[in-house]
Formats: structure tokens, C-alpha cells, sequence
């Protein structure tokens, strides 16, 4: 569901603080907001503080939201924020060098290098170029 904003209310939290929110924020530019916000009926915040703060810092006006019926069911709501904040992981140092790996061989596969890769560029580069024109 797409939720105006500004008609979100933000109550007690667990956290305050969004820490380093920049990353966040280039992380939703890149490739968007992948994990929605989830809200009461009432559009209370329940979990996704800092995907909010991000995307209102990157000047959103609409947001994508998950709607649960809480009731005022306050252990609930705790329950989920603390369930969401704790139960993801981060990435290993070896799962994240695993990562950069592949994103490397993505971005400059074998077949890239040398010679042939600069034409293979150029190539490409004149492609897109009479692509652009018509």
C-alpha cells in the first residue's frame, strides 16, 4: 500500500537515534526501498524508523507501507519492532568480500579487459549512441 508521509505517526520507539542513515539513503537510491515500512490501520509507525527518516530525508512524499491490524495491542507493536531489528543479520566480512567478488566480475567481466575490451566498449559506446538518436 502507498502511504502519504506526512499522515504517518511516529509514537514511542525502542530507537531514537537512525545512526548512519547515509548509507540508507544511498542504498534507496540505488535500488529503491526494498523492504516496506509496516503501520497500524492508523497509520501509526510499528517498524521501519529508519527506512522512514531515509526516505524523508530523500524528500519522498509517498511511501510503501505493510498495514497490520494491531488494535492498540502495545506488546505487539514492541514485539515486531524488536523482532525486526533483531532477527536480521549483517553479512560476514567473507560473505561481504564474497559479495565485492562478483559485483567486480559483473562490472569488469575477463572478456572486458585488454584490447578486446576496449573495443568491446567502444563498441557499445557507438551503439548507444545511434540508439540515442532515433
Amino acid at each position: 500500500m502507498k502511504v502519504k508521509i506526512d499522515d504517518i505517526r511516529i509514537s514511542s520507539r525502542i530507537r531514537q537515534d537512525v545512526s548512519d542513515i547515509e548509507t540508507l539513503k544511498k542504498s534507496i537510491q540505488q535500488v529503491g526501498l526494498l523492504n516496506p515500512i509496516i503501520i497500524s490501520e492508523q497509520h501509526e509507525l510499528i517498524s521501519g524508523f529508519r527506512r522512514l527518516a531515509a526516505c524523508r530525508e530523500l524528500g519522498w512524499e509517498i511511501i510503501d507501507a505493510i498495514v497490520m491490524r494491531i488494535d492498540d495491542d502495545e506488546l505487539k507493536k514492541l514485539d515486531i519492532e524488536l523482532q525486526e531489528n533483531i532477527g536480521r543479520m549483517d553479512l560476514s566480512e567473507t560473505d561481504r568480500q564474497k559479495y565485492l567478488q562478483l559485483r567486480e566480475q559483473i562490472l569488469n567481466p575477463p572478456q572486458k579487459k585488454g584490447l578486446l575490451g576496449i573495443w568491446l566498449r567502444f563498441w557499445e559506446f557507438i551503439r548507444q549512441l545511434f540508439k540515442s538518436k532515433k
